[in-house]
């Protein structure tokens, strides 16, 4: 199916051209364009990532959402964060019927993205591990209990933390004692790493 002009919906007989700022609205005429520019404007610019970014627990990402193009040996995984038998299909879907658009390829697989401020896939939706990057104290329990992570959870070979390069905290804003108490017990309880 051809891409269609995010104003009129025309794709035949037109040459659609997307917003060269945000990429992110198509148009068939400089026409269409202005006549979209007043509700436009207040989302232009705005990498289409930002309404994912807050979690259930209020925290945020303060990284972007990336793509995850490469493969991963240990997981069996390749594009897409697949299995290595499915990547080739779903990139095709990425490429031909969503027109590699990424917010809606994002709808379909939040999962094929991963967060760049704390290596997590992008279907993560509770609390940003970023150890001391943003704005706001790290909620996990390592930072709570004043410890960095553990070399297992650290050194974890995954396609959502591939090639960064993450704080391993303890992110000191985090620290308290009554939280620690209950997350040393409650992952000790579970033989969660300590």
């Amino acid at each position: 199916m051809p891409p269609s002009c995010s104003v009129c919906e025309k794709s035949e007989g037109v040459t659609i051209q997307q917003c060269s700022q945000c990429r992110n609205r198509k148009y068939c005429s400089r026409e269409c364009q202005t006549k979209d520019w007043p509700t436009h404007k207040k989302d232009c610019n705005k990498p289409w990532y930002d309404k994912y970014r807050k979690c259930q627990d209020k925290s945020l990402h303060h990284g972007k959402l990336e793509l995850i193009t490469w493969s991963n040996a240990k997981e069996g995984t390749g594009w897409g964060h697949v299995f290595e038998d499915e990547a080739a299909d779903l990139k095709r879907k990425f490429e031909v019927e969503l027109q590699r658009d990424e917010a809606k390829f994002y709808k379909e697989w939040p999962q094929g993205f991963r967060w760049t401020c704390c290596g997590t896939d992008g279907g993560m939706d509770y609390g940003c591990d970023h150890h001391g990057s943003g704005p706001k104290p790290c909620t996990c329990d390592f930072c709570r209990m004043g410890k960095p992570l553990p070399d297992k959870i650290y050194n974890e070979d995954s396609a959502s933390r591939h090639g960064l390069q993450l704080r391993r905290g303890p992110d000191p804003r985090s620290y308290n004692s009554r939280i620690a108490a209950i997350a040393t017990k409650g992952r000790g309880m579970l033989g969660l790493d300590m």
